[in-house]
């Protein structure tokens, strides 16, 4: 099997700037538009395979440094992601463990999975080891209207879209949150899975752990399938204590980047389901193998998926082939980085994403697309920053 040398390891960050209308907010923040760092890899055959980066993307000035560093030692590897995610991990020991290192080198893995597929015309599942499932229970993920009218008319279009599981937003004081939670379970109907997300790791002031206790006793009556980011991401020992009253799954992690905190909280028995993101965590494979240490010790796994086609395709690679993986989470908010990268849009049947078998990630970044330049104003602003 001929694999292609990597020749170039290019960043590109891009934007989209939203109109008025589209822009969108809630507890933890406000987003006025969209920017995406790809990773854009070129083999000697002149095939193009593209990452995703998850961090660091209002902050250019420190992204770009990084990944020329890495790009010095990829250029003329084998576009093999196994071979190219050991030698970056080895080729940092000491500060490349987590933050923006790591996620740089998550777009690097998942654009080795795109080239690679490319060149011999395979999907980046087969390339991991085949799918395990080829329909991916899927959950629209939105519900960020403060009103609970508006939420329960924004739930109802996602339920007109074909998706029977719906994940809000809440952090807008308990009794607003709850007449959301319960307008939500009824646009959702009784059969539907409805997740909640507080966003505690957002927050610049998240509760306490009795607090949430007393949150996720009033949301009992509404059946929910999982309660997410409940509590700031230290506070190992107060989620064990919270896992313990909740009748509810707790899900917690897409705010990290290496195995070790998770390891901590898994054996904390503090976690249900796990959320890293393949754009943060050093890519398809670490997030596979994340997979599997979480199902050995009795937990789930759903990547968060609030990224751009490349990342968007990664995780849905790790939800198809790993046997851990729950759902997939499909953003409902406006991103063209997302939609129009895709090569096939993805289609929803009976509530599942259909596995798609277009070559590495079935992505198309067009040349307008690449030209799309950098607007410093796109990205988040978090309300803890």
């Amino acid at each position: 099997m001929s694999v292609p040398v990597i020749t170039s390891c290019q960043l590109e960050l891009l934007s989209y700037k939203y109109t008025p209308q589209e822009a969108w907010g809630w507890p933890g923040g406000r987003y006025d538009g969209w920017t995406s760092g790809f990773i854009r890899l070129t083999g000697e055959d002149g095939t193009v395979g593209y990452g995703e980066i998850g961090d660091g993307l209002n902050v250019r000035q420190m992204v770009r440094p990084i990944v020329d560093w890495t790009a010095e030692r990829v250029t003329g590897l084998p576009a093999e992601p196994r071979g190219v995610l050991e030698k970056l991990t080895r080729a940092a020991p000491s500060w490349g463990h987590g933050g923006l290192y790591q996620s740089v080198v998550s777009g690097i893995e998942a654009a080795c999975f795109d080239l690679l597929g490319r060149h011999l015309g395979v999907p980046a599942h087969v390339l991991v080891g085949g799918a395990y499932r080829r329909e991916l229970p899927a959950y629209a993920s939105g519900g960020l209207a403060e009103d609970p009218e508006e939420l329960a008319a924004e739930v109802r279009g996602y339920v007109a879209d074909g998706f029977q599981a719906v994940k809000i937003r809440i952090g807008y004081g308990l009794d607003r949150d709850e007449e959301r939670v319960a307008a939500a379970r009824e646009a959702l109907g009784p059969d539907g899975d409805l997740m909640v997300d507080l966003g505690a790791s957002y927050l610049p002031d998240p509760p306490d752990v009795h607090q949430v206790i007393a949150m996720a006793a009033r949301f009992e009556p509404y059946r929910l399938y999982w309660f997410e980011d409940p509590l700031p991401r230290t506070e190992v020992h107060a989620h064990a204590i919270l896992r313990g009253e909740m009748q509810t799954r707790l899900a917690f992690g897409e705010a990290e980047r290496t195995p070790d905190h998770i390891v901590r909280m898994l054996e904390a028995g503090a976690v249900d389901i796990i959320q890293p993101d393949a754009v943060s965590t050093g890519g398809i494979l670490r997030l596979v193998e994340l997979g599997a240490l979480a199902q050995s010790h009795g937990a789930r796994l759903a990547p968060h998926t609030w990224c751009s086609g490349p990342g968007l395709m990664a995780n849905l690679t790790v939800v198809a082939a790993s046997p851990a993986a729950v759902y997939l989470e499909v953003p409902r908010v406006p991103n063209p980085l997302r939609e129009q990268t895709l090569q096939e849009p993805l289609t929803l049947v009976d509530g599942k994403v259909q596995l798609p078998d277009t070559p590495g990630l079935g992505l198309n970044v067009t040349e307008e697309i690449r030209s799309w330049s950098y607007d410093p104003t796109a990205g988040p602003r978090l309300a803890n920053a």
